[in-house]
């Protein structure tokens, strides 16, 4: 049975997670609740969140250190700061743009588990009542298949490095619980006592199943709400997202890469010749042209793709979690969709497509659409109907 303390600490968290229609605030929310002393004081917490075209199980959020120092230093500041819970909850403002407040969620920004394939992987790797270093894939996928909740006082879940130089996180004394809906899998949590070296109880067993259960919840609630907002900003004409949704959803995403390390480009798309199709075919046939165009970003993009019409003949394609080259390949593939496509209105169209990655969020909306920008000017000064990569992006600077 759950004591008063316990009730409480329940009650400040979920009315936090009512009140926000952010789902990094909610993330925000939880984690600092399974982290904070007023609440269960486990060392580490991670989100992985099932991205919205249910391909991979991704970092969303994590808190915490990554190593013993770091661990001794952050207790040391919290217990001379006398950090409560809701000093904790009132902070996320102030630390969601601050890259030393991501240092874990970066670190293990690569982790990503394949949704298409959580079976074979659940098969590897070892049981949680087994002893020694395992690989964390298998048991995220095994938590998942199952959607029981997987506790271990001995089975080490190690997240190998992305990079040359850096050790592997390795989770210790670890906590994992599904966060499901009736028709899909949403995530994992997933806590830790790596460092004080505690096992986990039976009291918070129950606690942290029961905030799986409202993170899923409130994380559905927070992407039907996105959908539904999404209706309302819909671009009349052609059908893709308009203006207003690109810049709302624009610092929304770099926020995310900064966060997590992952890059974001964006491929923006200029029909060619328009004013010339438009003065001799009507401005009738411009709009259908338009239309044409959109509907073919559309069908070629990735479900997790944002395709919005700029303004005028102009459209942005914007992709989370990926690099240049990988954005090059899909600008490819876009242009030559739409300049081999058959029964197009009043003859062959075709487009011209510019490039640029702001890695780990570190350019901002603006500076990735001038680069964008001047890569789609290079295309069109080239002949229009290909693909240019921004200068800047190539040579790191």
């Amino acid at each position: 049975m759950l004591s008063l303390r316990d009730l409480s600490f329940q009650l400040e968290v979920t009315a936090a997670i009512l009140r926000s229609l952010d789902i990094d605030q909610v993330l925000y929310v939880v984690l600092s609740g399974v982290t904070s002393g007023e609440g269960l004081g486990f060392n580490r917490a991670l989100f992985l969140l099932a991205d919205e075209g249910q391909r991979a199980l991704r970092t969303s959020m994590a808190i915490g250190p990554v190593g013993e120092t770091e661990a001794h230093r952050i207790w040391e500041d919290m217990k001379a700061k006398d950090l409560t819970l809701g000093a904790l909850l009132a902070s996320y403002e102030h630390l969601r743009n601050d890259p030393t407040a991501h240092a874990l969620t970066h670190r293990l920004g690569h982790l990503a588990v394949p949704m298409g394939s959580l079976d074979s992987l659940a098969a590897e790797g070892l049981a949680a009542g087994d002893y020694g270093p395992s690989p964390i894939g298998p048991m995220i996928a095994r938590c998942l298949c199952t959607g029981e909740p997987a506790f271990s006082d001995t089975l080490e879940l190690v997240c190998e490095p992305a990079s040359e130089g850096e050790e592997p996180v390795v989770f210790r004394r670890w906590g994992m619980v599904p966060l499901q809906t009736p028709d899909h899998a949403v995530g994992i949590l997933l806590v830790d006592n790596a460092f004080s070296d505690r096992a986990i109880t039976l009291r918070e067993r129950t606690l942290l199943e029961a905030l799986g259960d409202l993170t899923a919840i409130a994380v559905e609630k927070q992407r039907l709400f996105a959908r539904m907002r999404a209706l309302a900003e819909v671009d009349g004409l052609t059908g893709v997202a308009n203006r207003r949704a690109y810049d709302e959803a624009m610092p929304r995403m770099l926020t995310e890469a900064r966060q997590t390390g992952r890059s974001v480009s964006m491929v923006l798309v200029d029909v060619d010749h328009f004013k010339r199709f438009n003065d001799e075919h009507g401005h009738l046939a411009g709009d259908d042209a338009l239309r044409f165009v959109a509907s073919t970003l559309q069908a070629n993009a990735r479900r997790s793709d944002l395709v919005a019409r700029y303004g005028g003949e102009e459209f942005a394609v914007v992709l989370a979690d990926t690099e240049l080259e990988q954005a090059a390949v899909v600008a490819r593939k876009l242009v030559r969709a739409v300049a081999e496509a058959e029964g197009t209105p009043h003859g062959r169209i075709t487009v011209s497509a510019g490039v640029a990655c702001s890695p780990a969020g570190e350019l901002d909306a603006t500076q990735l659409f001038e680069r964008a920008d001047r890569a789609v000017y290079e295309a069109k000064r080239a002949g229009r109907n290909q693909v240019t990569c921004s200068v800047d992006d190539e040579s790191g600077g």
